[in-house]
């Protein structure tokens, strides 16, 4: 077995710049593409055998100790599996933690596109109703009979107990309390002080209700729905009876809807 510090006529002491000198000068003497003897392409193999030894730490000890260029080769696959193998855990460990960053991004914008949806069902649908009622002005209560009646009454009451806790809900989700900074409110979402979204709704109401009497007064829809003994307190009364039956029917349809989407 051949001296490998010999192969690169370098002192068993020498350091790693002295053995890179060493092998890259002989290097350029003996390569193959240099010097076409076949003994020069022997004595390079040689050479880059003791070079990739005695130039990593592990191998050069292990060499030192024992004078074997097998253990030494067998340490530097060791340890090229050994950074193969930290190498795909690292991998791993970044895929889960991007694939964890992604899941909980897409979790929170399949809550938030429910929230906002359900918010835009409630509003619309309150203003909206609120239009059509002030527009055709119906007198419904006054030609229904007394079941109707009743059945109208508990479906106001279930309205009117729908609208408030969807509102608080809605209120809950995106606004803070005036007392509170924006900046401590959480940023996660867009958010309003309470006052701006308390005349968002109440503005939206009275301009819906204003919006249906004026089209009303300008093409008498209300004349040729329910006839000439419509006034403007059936509006009145209507956009206050009607509109938290509307929001009632449609959020129960579009929860019912929702349950279907997850089926």
């Amino acid at each position: 077995m051949h001296d490998l510090y010999a192969v690169l006529g370098v002192k068993r002491s020498a350091d790693a710049t002295e053995i890179k000198s060493a092998y890259r000068r002989l290097a350029r003497q003996y390569h193959p593409d240099v010097n076409p003897d076949p003994a020069a392409a022997r004595k390079f193999a040689m050479l880059n055998e003791a070079y990739h030894i005695l130039s990593d730490p592990a191998r050069r000890t292990w060499y030192d100790r024992t004078g074997s260029t097998e253990g030494a080769n067998l340490i530097s696959k060791n340890n090229h599996m050994s950074v193969q193998a930290m190498r795909a855990a690292r991998r791993a460990f970044y895929q889960a933690r991007a694939d964890r960053i992604v899941n909980e991004w897409l979790e929170r914008e399949r809550i938030e596109t429910k929230a906002r949806g359900k918010a835009v069902y409630t509003t619309v649908t309150l203003f909206l109703s609120t239009f059509v009622i002030a527009m055709t002005k119906p007198n419904l209560l006054e030609t229904a009979g007394l079941f109707w009646r009743v059945a109208m009454v508990i479906l106001f009451a279930a309205g009117v107990w729908h609208l408030v806790s969807s509102l608080k809900q809605h209120f809950d989700y995106y606004t803070y309390p005036a007392t509170r900074s924006r900046s401590s409110a959480s940023k996660a979402r867009p958010r309003f002080t309470r006052g701006v979204a308390w005349a968002f709704v109440i503005g939206g109401y009275l301009v819906s209700f204003g919006a249906g009497i004026l089209i009303d007064s300008l093409t008498n829809i209300s004349m040729e729905l329910f006839g000439p003994t419509t006034t403007l307190n059936d509006a009145l009364f209507g956009v206050i009876l009607f509109p938290p039956i509307a929001v009632l029917i449609v959020d129960m349809m579009y929860r019912i809807n929702l349950r279907f989407e997850e089926l």
